[in-house]
C-alpha cells in the first residue's frame, strides 16, 4: 500500500523529533555519573546500645518547645508556614531552626530533635537506628543563566560536558541561540553534601571530575550572585530560589532536555531529570514523638505545600506516576532511561 507524499512527510518530522526528544539522555556519560539514591536500612553498628535507649533531649536554654526541628533552607520556606499553621492550630510550640543537610543531620545524632528536613537522599550514615524518612515531594532544579544570554535550553548531557570541561564555548551548545553567544561558558559550581546521593552527584561523581576552571562557591546567593554579574556564567538552584522575588529578575533558568521546569506533569512522570528530594524524619523507639508523627501525617496527606509552591510535585503524584517508595520514603526514579 503506498503512502502518500504528506504522510511521509510527517512520519519523517516524527522521527526527527523523537530523536532529538533523547538527545538529552544519549550523549550522557553514564559512567560519570553518582547514585541517584542509596536505599537502605539503619545500621546500628553505627551507635551504642545506650544511644539506641535514650530519648530526644531538646537543647537546653531555657525554652521549652513541644517539637524541635531542624530544616534544611531548600524546605524551610515551602514548610514552614504549614507547620506553623498546624501548630498555632492545635496548640503546640514548635520550634524551627533554618540551616543545611549538615545541620540536619547533626542534632539528629545528637538525639536532640524530634524531626529534621534534608533536600537530599539520605546516605547510609543517616540511617541511624530509629530514624524513618518521610518524602512529602520534589522540587525541579534548575540551571540558571545571567538575564542576558539568548541560550533557552540545554541538554543534560551537555551540562555534563560543561562541568567536564569538554564543553567550553556557548557557540558549542545544541540551542541555536547560543551563536549569538561568542565567548567561554563561566561554570558555577555549588558541591554541598559531597557524600550524600542524588543532587549535583547526577552530573559527575565527584569533585575531582569537574572541570578545573569552574568557580566553585559555597553558599546559594553566593551562585545566584555570581550568576547574577555574569552574562557568561553557568549554575544551578533549587527553582524555590529563582521565586524568590530578590531573585526573579536577576536569574533565569534553561529548559532542560526540552523540559520546563514548571511543567509538574513532566516531573511527575519522571522526565525532567534533575531535582531536589524534600525529606522529613521523625523516630520510632526511645525517640518517638506522637506529635511529630501527626505532623507528618498532615505533611503527607492534610496540606498542600503546592498551593503557594505549584512547581513542587507532591508524594501523591509521585506514586500515581509509579516511583518506588519504601514506606512513606522516595528510593528511586521511575522507568528513566539515564537512571542508574
Amino acid at each position: 500500500m503506498s503512502t502518500c507524499p504528506w504522510m511521509r512527510l510527517w512520519m519523517a518530522f516524527l522521527m526527527l523529533w523523537s530523536v532529538s526528544a533523547q538527545a538529552g539522555q544519549s550523549d550522557l556519560d553514564f559512567a560519570l555519573r553518582g547514585p541517584s539514591f542509596e536505599p537502605g536500612k539503619p545500621d546500628p553498628r553505627l551507635v551504642t546500645p545506650e544511644w539506641i535507649r535514650k530519648g530526644i533531649t531538646h537543647p537546653s536554654d531555657g525554652q521549652r518547645f513541644d517539637l524541635h526541628i531542624e530544616m534544611d533552607q531548600n524546605l524551610y520556606d515551602a514548610l514552614t508556614p504549614l507547620v506553623e499553621q498546624y501548630a498555632a492550630g492545635n496548640g503546640l510550640k514548635v520550634r524551627i531552626n533554618r540551616g543545611t543537610c549538615g545541620t540536619s543531620s547533626g542534632p539528629l545524632a545528637k538525639k536532640q530533635a524530634d524531626m529534621a528536613g534534608f533536600c537530599c537522599p539520605p546516605a547510609s550514615y543517616d540511617r541511624l537506628p530509629g530514624i524513618v524518612f518521610h518524602t512529602i515531594g520534589i522540587v525541579p532544579t534548575v540551571f540558571i543563566t545571567h538575564p542576558s544570554n539568548p541560550v533557552t535550553r540545554i541538554t543534560f548531557g551537555e551540562v555534563q560536558k560543561i562541568y567536564s570541561g569538554e564543553l567550553r564555548e556557548w557557540r558549542e551548545l545544541s540551542d541555536p541561540a547560543a551563536r549569538e553567544m561568542p565567548g567561554a561558558i563561566q561554570p558555577v559550581a555549588r558541591l554541598h553534601c559531597e557524600t550524600r546521593p542524588g543532587h549535583w552527584r547526577e552530573i559527575l561523581d565527584n569533585k575531582n571530575l569537574f572541570f578545573q576552571n569552574s568557580l566553585f562557591v559555597s553558599s546559594i546567593p553566593d551562585m545566584v550572585d555570581t550568576v547574577a554579574s555574569n552574562p557568561h556564567a553557568f549554575g544551578w538552584v533549587s527553582r524555590w530560589v529563582v521565586e524568590k522575588p530578590a531573585n526573579k529578575k536577576r536569574v533565569r533558568w534553561l529548559k532542560l532536555d526540552g523540559i520546563d521546569p514548571d511543567d509538574t506533569r513532566s516531573v511527575a512522570e519522571g522526565k525532567y531529570p534533575y531535582f531536589k528530594v524534600m525529606n522529613m524524619t521523625t523516630w520510632e523507639g526511645a525517640g518517638a514523638n506522637p506529635r511529630a508523627d501527626r505532623l507528618i501525617d498532615h505533611l503527607l496527606n492534610g496540606a498542600d505545600p503546592t498551593r503557594d509552591a505549584p512547581f513542587i510535585v507532591h508524594a501523591h503524584a509521585l506514586r500515581r506516576h509509579g516511583w518506588p517508595f519504601d514506606g512513606n520514603e522516595l528510593i528511586g526514579i521511575p522507568n528513566r532511561a539515564m537512571d542508574r
